[in-house]
């Protein structure tokens, strides 16, 4: 029974995903595939780089708090665990990411209840460098930047503001035991059923774990600023993308192009979507019209897009194929 069922539930499982992703894309990829092929194998070739790039840096960035668990986990598993949630990170539209991350290093040794500390402080670097790079490469071309973008102030204190407050929560959800204690004890008076409170009882040790490995962590300020440096490394791959597509590689528009990129990533949480369009892509092409006009913007944001979205998710296919394959 367990074998037919096995034999079943995989091939249903990537039905599923490919409907998902019909859906997802279904207004779109015709866009996208036109762009696709009116754009040179050079730009496609270097969008590709920047795109892998992206992976490695931030796989990298995983593999160094990792090994706070396992000091001898690889680093080519840090870079295929990347681009393993990254896969889930479409299908699961952004809600699965960690937690597919956290199942991939599981068959690998290292237990959930270590690496959820570890993938939410790895988020929590991910939104500071977000924030900190936008900032840095809007001060660094501030009287350009004021020029074109001076009306989206509002936004911009907007999106620094949810970013601390993101990163703030963060923190206090991984170690903040008062707060762990008065939710624990709110579950102890609504549970009755002893064999549910044997479940809390497991639960509050895992907190006690978690706690334990996000304070070693943030004590650890060495990692944290070689954490942080892979991020802005990472950062960096994906917001060359545009110049790369807007063939403005010179080095007087590159700052510009790679700082008006920061900006639409720390503002795209910030600035509403008209219905139907996901709020980079919408953003990405209000700012850009700006600067290259309507028709290359449009272009570049489905290159972007393309580059950011779906070739990770591609180029996950494989490790996700393999990983299911996996005992444990």
């Amino acid at each position: 029974m367990k074998k037919g069922l096995s034999k079943i539930w995989r091939p249903a499982f990537f039905v599923l995903v490919i409907l998902i992703i019909y859906m997802v894309f279904k207004d779109s990829w015709g866009d996208i595939w036109g762009a696709l092929k009116n754009t040179s194998w050079k730009v496609l070739a270097g969008v590709v780089i920047c795109s892998v790039l992206y992976n490695c840096f931030d796989g990298v960035a995983v593999t160094k708090l990792l090994r706070s668990c396992d000091d001898k986990f690889p680093w080519n598993e840090g870079i295929k665990c990347s681009f393993y949630y990254s896969f889930f990170r479409v299908v699961t539209f952004g809600s699965g990411t960690a937690a597919a991350g956290m199942y991939y290093v599981s068959k690998r040794g290292i237990p959930a209840v270590r690496s959820l500390g570890i993938f939410t402080l790895n988020y929590i670097v991910q939104r500071i460098a977000v924030c900190l790079y936008f900032i840095f490469s809007f001060l660094g071309n501030y009287q350009t930047m004021h020029r074109y973008f001076g009306g989206y102030g509002r936004y911009m204190l907007y999106g620094v503001a949810l970013a601390v407050l993101v990163v703030a929560a963060l923190i206090i959800f991984c170690i903040c035991e008062p707060l762990h204690t008065w939710a624990f004890g709110l579950l102890e008076k609504v549970v009755r059923k002893e064999k549910n409170r044997g479940k809390i009882a497991e639960w509050k040790e895992r907190a006690g774990t978690l706690r334990t490995e996000a304070q070693g962590l943030l004590k650890d300020k060495k990692l944290l600023l070689e954490v942080l440096l892979l991020n802005f490394l990472k950062l960096s791959a994906w917001y060359l993308i545009p110049a790369v597509v807007f063939g403005k590689m010179e080095s007087l528009r590159l700052p510009l192009l790679m700082a008006t990129t920061s900006m639409v990533q720390a503002l795209s949480g910030v600035i509403p979507a008209p219905g139907g369009v996901g709020a980079v892509e919408f953003v990405f092409a209000s700012l850009f019209t700006t600067l290259v006009g309507s028709v290359d913007a449009v272009s570049g944001m489905l290159l972007y897009r393309f580059s950011t979205y779906i070739l990770p998710f591609v180029l996950g296919i494989p490790l996700v194929l393999k990983n299911s394959r996996r005992k444990k």
